[in-house]
């Protein structure tokens, strides 16, 4: 529904920075009327990868973007919105996407609560996939990379990953660094919360 996921209420500007052509920004700016403990910012602000990774031997693979993994939101809410030309490695991938996932109602508080038990891994996963060409709509999308934040390490820590840099594994062999990203996933209020609604349920009912 349109009350799960707050997207930016002014308009969008991208634009191209000449001087750097394999670089595109993009500016957004929202404003969200949510509790803090209601809400997950989940963003996605850059990506590097390196000549490790195999897009750049694959000419099916044109562009690249980032899709995110998080409770049961589907893909489509929780990618970036725009995929970029692969260039060169080591080239900067800027993306600046950003926004806020409700988890007011009760199913995503019991996902959310889920998430940080004991048989959870806590992971978020944040997918880098690689685009066809316009010119082949026979290809699949290929996911290529993927790099993770513990949810259950930030509330052990109480610390949000804000705009921090994250190593994203190869597909194939997730011992193999192909690249950098830098994210954000700003979680601990709203894991406080649900821990605590949680332990206060436990102790009614005991």
């Amino acid at each position: 529904s349109s009350d799960d996921v707050v997207n930016p209420t002014n308009a969008t500007t991208r634009y191209v920075d000449n001087s750097e052509s394999d670089i595109v920004y993009q500016i957004s700016m929202s404003k969200s009327t949510k509790k803090g403990d209601d809400v997950v910012t989940i963003g996605v602000h850059e990506l590097v990868l390196n000549e490790k990774c195999p897009v750049f031997d694959d000419d099916n693979c044109e562009k690249v973007f980032v899709s995110v993994e998080f409770l049961d939101y589907p893909a489509e809410y929780l990618e970036t919105p725009y995929a970029l030309v692969k260039g060169e490695p080591n080239t900067k991938y800027s993306f600046d996407f950003q926004t806020e996932c409700s988890v007011r109602d009760q199913p995503k508080k019991q996902q959310l609560a889920e998430l940080v038990e004991p048989r959870s891994s806590g992971e978020i996963k944040f997918v880098v996939v690689a685009e066809p060409p316009e010119d082949q709509p026979s290809l699949d999308c290929v996911d290529i990379g993927v790099a993770t934040v513990n949810a259950k390490q930030l509330l052990h820590n109480q610390t949000d990953h804000i705009n921090k840099s994250i190593d994203v594994y190869g597909m194939d062999d997730q011992t193999k660094v192909v690249g950098q990203m830098n994210v954000t996933v700003s979680i601990v209020q709203a894991l406080n919360k649900v821990t605590r609604q949680g332990q206060n349920v436990r102790r009614i009912q005991s």
